[in-house]
């Protein structure tokens, strides 16, 4: 029985050693250092731009909801956090980023700002680099989640983000 047991914890070992994370799933872009650009995905646009600053690649730009893909009741943002992630042209992350917010209403004409900070270890093979974006929100008709006794609170939520292989 040990015996099993110690095989099966060395060959998770070996599996998550193997393991990446990795966006080939998600939409992404070709990075390019000082260009404008946006990328939309389903509920979010990003727009933005990138410099080099301190050994650091620093993107920053605003996030707006895309029209008419959220519910027009969900007007309050209880969760939301954002996520970068620049990756390799075989979709391997090579370095990511995350801002959380605070609750705040959801401004679809302002949006969110966003400056994320990248330092890849290696940059992977020789080939392109590329930037997406994830994000994962909960949003409510108002402030607080209270409601009639027996009814429940009206709440939406998606995800999207990178995904270990």
């Amino acid at each position: 029985m040990c015996r099993r047991v110690m095989l099966g914890l060395g060959l998770a070992l070996l599996l998550t050693a193997c393991a990446h994370l990795s966006v080939i799933h998600l939409d992404k872009k070709p990075w390019a250092l000082g260009q404008e650009d946006s990328l939309t995905m389903r509920f979010w646009e990003f727009s933005y731009t990138s410099r080099l600053q301190n050994n650091k690649l620093v993107v920053s730009g605003t996030a707006r909801p895309v029209q008419g893909s959220i519910p027009p009741w969900a007007t309050w943002i209880q969760d939301l956090w954002l996520q970068i992630y620049l990756s390799d042209d075989q979709s391997k992350v090579l370095a990511k980023d995350l801002r959380l917010y605070l609750p705040m209403a959801l401004d679809h004409t302002h949006g969110v700002p966003f400056e994320f900070h990248l330092m890849p270890e290696a940059l992977g093979s020789s080939g392109p680099l590329y930037v997406s974006f994830g994000y994962r929100m909960e949003l409510t008709p108002g402030r607080t989640r209270q409601t009639s006794p027996g009814e429940s609170p009206q709440v939406f939520f998606a995800s999207q983000g990178a995904l270990f292989q």
